[in-house]
């Protein structure tokens, strides 16, 4: 049984990560800082030896998606190794685009955090602890190795540091959304064959800022006609053609496709199976 302590410190976690993703893409640097304490509360908080890190509490079964490229390639040889993929803007700016392979098996939290990140002392579990507990929460005299490493490191306008803390921190709540569609596909399944009786084929939108301000509120999913799916993807054309193939496609009477709207406004198409209500 989850107690309310656990649930209301979660959906705070949540909310935080979400203001903070939001002050960052503003213009406020500095807001990667209480992203990382909240990911240390997350993901790998102990106390006295325990872990009790928050998720383990709401989610006890949470599987992740491990990190781009071959754990192989890191050895006592490397000095940086980055996994993700890079984006520059048009105009400028950018940063870190992804992380975390999409069509690899999913792994425990603990293998995911115990991945080599960045060479073979700097794993996921290291450079969140490091940003949380020696810049954000605490104030070191002196930069450890990892933020050495990674403060020195600028990908576009912000250091690797800033960009991958940001990653992992909407990776993390998407990961949590999904879980939750998962958990709840039975009634979801029942709103969307709903819906599809009155409007015809179409799209079940979660806003994964609006989910991660109200986690306490459960997963609010709108369906959308399929005529809609074009507005949004006017910010990646590059995607739209294949998006409105998948719409097309899809067989309503076995699944669904569920539009997600990433933190930093990116698109993501899930498809899952149509189950109902025995």
């Amino acid at each position: 049984m989850i107690n309310n302590k656990s649930l209301h410190d979660f959906d705070a976690s949540l909310a935080i990560i979400e203001t903070n993703m939001k002050s960052y893409h503003s213009g406020v640097k500095s807001a990667y800082l209480p992203v990382a304490v909240e990911l240390r509360k997350l993901l790998c908080d102990t106390q006295r030896g325990k872990d009790i890190s928050l998720i383990k509490r709401i989610f006890p079964d949470l599987y992740f998606r491990p990190l781009l490229g071959k754990q192989e390639n890191i050895d006592e040889h490397t000095t940086l190794y980055i996994p993700g993929r890079i984006q520059f803007g048009a105009k400028g700016g950018g940063g870190l685009s992804e992380l975390f392979d999409e069509s690899a098996p999913f792994i425990s939290l603990d293998t995911w955090l115990q991945q080599k990140l960045f060479n073979t002392t700097i794993t996921i579990r290291e450079l969140i602890r490091s940003i949380a507990d020696k810049e954000a929460a605490h104030s070191d005299e002196d930069y450890n190795p990892t933020l050495n490493t990674t403060k020195s490191v600028m990908i576009a306008d912000d250091t690797l540091a800033a960009n991958t803390i940001l990653i992992i921190g909407r990776y993390v709540i998407k990961q949590v959304a999904i879980q939750l569609i998962s958990n709840n596909i039975s009634d979801i399944g029942e709103y969307v064959a709903s819906e599809f009786r009155k409007y015809g084929r179409g799209i079940a939108v979660l806003n994964l800022a609006e989910f991660a301000a109200h986690f306490s509120k459960g997963i609010s999913i709108k369906y959308e006609p399929s005529s809609v799916v074009n507005t949004y993807f006017e910010r990646d054309t590059k995607y739209q053609t294949a998006a409105l193939q998948i719409v097309q496609e899809y067989n309503p009477s076995k699944e669904f496709i569920v539009l997600m709207i990433d933190l930093n406004r990116g698109i993501w198409l899930l498809q899952q199976p149509l189950q109902r209500k025995s």
